[in-house]
C-alpha cells in the first residue's frame, strides 16, 4: 500500500498484527526466545529457509561440506603417474600476486645450461597470502589451485613459509576437492604437460613428493650437436611452359636441360642420361618436348631412362610380352600427344 504526501510517496507494509498495547512487545519477545531455546536442543536445521532450530554442526567431529570455488591458500599440483609439476616456471602468478608472497626460480639443464621449462623452486609466504586467488587464474598451464584445507594453524611462525616439497598435491586430490572445476581444464593442462615434459630430462620437474614413486624416466633422446636434421621431403615443383615466341634452338637447349635434370632425379647412370641429350640435341624442337615429357615421366615412376624408352621405344632386353609392349607403346604415344 502506498499513501501520497507532499514530500513523495512513502510505501506502507502491512504485516497483519494487530497494534501492541504497552508491555505486549516485551511479551511477544520473550515468547520468541523461549522457542528458539526450546527447538534447539532437537530441531537441527536442514533446510536454510527455516529459522528455528540448531544452526550449528558439531565441528569438528562434524565438518560441512565446501563448495568447489571455495579457496584458501595456493597449492601446485603434479601428475600422479609421471610425478611430473604442470608449473613451467613462467613466473606469471609471482607478477600479479598483489602481496608478492610467491618467489620461485627456473630450472636449467645442467648439460647444456639453458632454463627448461619447470621450477627449481617455488615458495609462498602464508602468513602474508590474502587467498585472492590472482594467481590460480592468471596461471596459464592450471599449475596453481586453491585449497580447501584451512586448519594451518600454528606457533612456528617460520613454518608459514612454505616450499615447493610441501605445495606440491597430485592431480587427483584437486579432482577429489573440485571435480568440476578440474573436468573444464584437463585436456589442456595434460596436453601442455606433455608438451614441456619432452623438454625436461632427468628429474627435473618431477615433484620431491613423486620422486622414488613413479617410474626413472628414460633419458630423452637428443640429436648430437652440430648433426643437422633431415631435410623434409619437398614435392618436385612443376615445370614451367617454354615460352611461346622462344626460338627452335634455345627451346631445344632448355627442353635438354630439362631432360637432363629430370634423368639426375630418376637416378640414371650419367652414361645413359648423355645418351638422352644427345638424341634431344640431334631431333628439333618437337622431338625434344617429347623427350622431356617422357623424361619427367620416366623420373616420377621410376622407368628406365635412355633414349630409346624416351623416343617411345622399349628396351631390348626386356622381358616384357609382346602385346604388353604393344600397349605400353600405345600408352606412352597417348600421353606424348596430350603433352605436346
Amino acid at each position: 500500500m502506498t499513501t501520497e504526501f507532499p514530500q513523495g510517496k512513502a510505501y506502507i507494509v502491512d504485516r497483519g498484527k494487530p497494534k501492541l498495547r504497552a508491555g505486549q512487545g516485551m511479551i511477544a519477545g520473550l515468547d520468541v526466545v523461549i522457542r528458539h531455546f526450546f527447538s534447539a536442543f532437537g530441531n537441527k536445521i536442514e533446510n536454510p529457509a527455516d529459522t528455528s532450530g540448531v544452526f550449528t554442526v558439531q565441528y569438528p567431529e562434524e565438518r560441512l561440506a565446501l563448495p568447489e570455488a571455495f579457496r584458501n591458500f595456493p597449492i601446485l599440483l603434479y601428475d600422479d603417474a609421471t610425478g611430473h609439476e604442470l608449473c613451467t616456471s613462467c613466473f606469471q602468478c609471482e607478477r600479479i600476486c598483489p602481496p608478492q608472497v610467491i618467489h620461485m626460480t627456473q630450472a636449467v639443464d645442467p648439460t647444456t645450461g639453458k632454463p627448461v621449462p619447470a621450477v627449481a623452486e617455488f615458495m609462498i609466504e602464508y602468513d602474508a597470502c590474502m587467498s585472492c586467488g590472482l594467481c590460480a587464474e592468471v596461471c596459464p598451464f592450471d599449475a596453481i589451485k586453491m585449497d580447501h584445507e584451512f586448519e594451518l594453524s600454528t606457533a612456528d611462525h617460520a613454518a608459514m613459509t612454505v616450499a615447493k616439497a610441501d605445495l606440491d598435491r597430485p592431480v587427483s586430490y584437486y579432482q577429489a576437492i573440485a571435480p568440476t572445476f578440474w573436468a573444464e581444464v584437463k585436456d589442456g593442462a595434460y596436453k601442455k604437460l606433455q608438451g614441456n615434459m619432452k623438454r625436461r630430462t632427468g628429474t627435473i620437474g618431477i615433484s620431491p613428493r613423486a620422486l622414488g614413486k613413479v617410474a626413472k624416466p628414460a633419458a630423452a633422446a637428443r640429436p648430437a650437436a652440430g648433426v643437422a636434421k633431415p631435410a623434409a621431403a619437398r614435392p618436385a615443383a612443376p615445370m614451367a611452359a617454354p615460352g611461346k615466341n622462344m626460338s627452335e634452338e634455345k627451346l631445344a637447349r632448355l627442353l635438354s636441360i630439362r631432360a637432363a635434370n629430370a634423368a639426375k632425379a630418376g637416378g640414371v647412370a650419367p652414361a645413359e642420361a648423355d645418351e638422352a641429350v644427345a638424341a634431344v640435341a640431334d631431333g628439333g624442337a618437337e622431338e625434344a618436348t617429347a623427350v622431356a615429357a617422357v623424361a619427367r615421366t620416366a623420373a616420377v615412376g621410376g622407368l628406365p631412362f635412355s633414349a630409346d624408352n624416351l623416343l617411345g621405344g622399349v628396351p631390348a632386353n626386356t622381358t616384357m610380352a609382346e602385346d604388353k609392349i604393344e600397349r605400353l607403346k600405345a600408352i606412352r604415344s597417348g600421353n606424348l600427344a596430350k603433352q605436346g
